[in-house]
């Protein structure tokens, strides 16, 4: 009775411990047969031979190529100033007015003296004998202008007026204000503020001896300040010193243009100088890798596999190489190969990927 009662019960036992692990077995090979590779997606490139833009960097400081230091060509109590640092202004608008009252008191003395010297002119004549002024010699007319002060007296009134308009400090061009320092009521000595026409720029900046042969007058440059490295205004070369200096640098200067006022006088930026060259295998540079301390890029053949390629890069600029085949490795690269730009990071030789739609 007691074997009866143990033998059933280790058979339930087996069962109940074999059921789960065959489960188990079954749900891995489902996975497996479910479970396909997931192909690398790359994008890709036709290599053709192009023109490839060959950049010489440089560093240089903006200057306006027009900007006036203005100051008022007489003395005087500042009654007004019109305009702010930064401010825009147009040709002949009024930047700041001293108070014209001694101004214009010497000015009604000056014509006075003008009506005065006129009455003093005219006794001059009578006394050379002459009844009225339509038939006067030039010379008598000369002596009596001298002694009556009349052309001292028209110098006076000359000079008065002028005194007058100079109480109003006008731009001569326009442009944007910049170091002005004075307050309404102080009387400005010297420097009342520097007017810039931002709209034009040169720029300095030096090229080795070596790279003078890459530049010439008329040439595309681009420029770039250090707080956006990303954005470039278009300028062109205006003139080459003709000499090296102690470093072996010779200056060159180029006017760039600055719409939207983002550039600023002083600045320091980067210049991009660029020279075209025909018919190069340009590739972008994300195209080439390191692999074992050699350049490399991935062409794709037809059968979507990678083919590892050992390549020279001949030439650089910022966002493309010009590259060969090296030979030396046994490479080869022709026009209409089909080059690999992206998800090349990790991939191998003869990798199997697949190109983004």
């Amino acid at each position: 009775m007691i074997k009866l009662y143990y033998l059933p019960l280790s058979l339930a036992v087996l069962l109940a411990g074999c059921g789960p692990k065959e489960t188990e077995q079954e749900d891995s090979n489902a996975a497996k047969a479910d479970y396909v590779a997931e192909k690398t997606l790359v994008d890709t490139i036709v290599l053709r031979e192009q023109p490839f833009n060959k950049q010489i960097v440089g560093n240089g400081k903006l200057r306006a190529v027009s900007k006036s230091t203005l100051r008022f060509a007489v003395g005087g109590e500042l009654a007004e100033i019109c305009v702010r640092n930064g401010e825009s202004v147009r040709k002949g608008d009024v930047i700041a007015r001293l108070d014209p009252q001694t101004a214009r008191l010497n000015l009604e003395q000056a014509r006075l003296n003008l009506d005065k010297s006129r009455m003093d002119r005219i006794d001059a004549l009578i006394g050379f004998g002459y009844s009225d002024t339509t038939d006067i010699s030039a010379e008598h007319r000369k002596v009596a202008d001298i002694r009556s002060g009349y052309a001292s007296a028209v110098n006076a009134l000359k000079q008065a007026e002028i005194a007058l308009a100079n109480t109003t400090l006008t731009a001569p061009f326009g442009g944007k204000i910049a170091n002005l320092q004075s307050k309404v009521y102080e009387q400005p000595q010297g420097e009342f503020c520097t007017l810039i026409d931002d709209r034009t720029f040169d720029v300095d900046f030096n090229l080795l001896e070596a790279e003078i042969g890459f530049v010439k007058v008329g040439q595309s440059v681009k420029v770039a300040a250090f707080n956006e490295p990303d954005r470039y205004f278009g300028g062109k070369v205006t003139q080459i010193n003709p000499m090296v200096d102690d470093k072996g640098q010779i200056n060159v200067r180029a006017q760039v243009d600055n719409p939207g006022g983002r550039l600023l006088e002083g600045m320091n930026v980067s210049v991009l100088v660029e020279n075209r060259i025909p018919r190069q295998l340009v590739v972008p540079k994300s195209a080439v890798v390191i692999r074992d301390n050699q350049e490399v890029l991935f062409r794709l053949s037809p059968e979507g596999r990678t083919m590892w390629t050992y390549v020279n890069v001949l030439m650089s600029n910022s966002d493309s190489h010009v590259v060969s085949a090296n030979t030396e490795k046994g490479a080869e690269l022709n026009v209409g190969d089909a080059i690999i730009t992206s998800g090349n990071l990790n991939l191998a030789d003869n990798s199997e990927v697949e190109v983004k739609k």
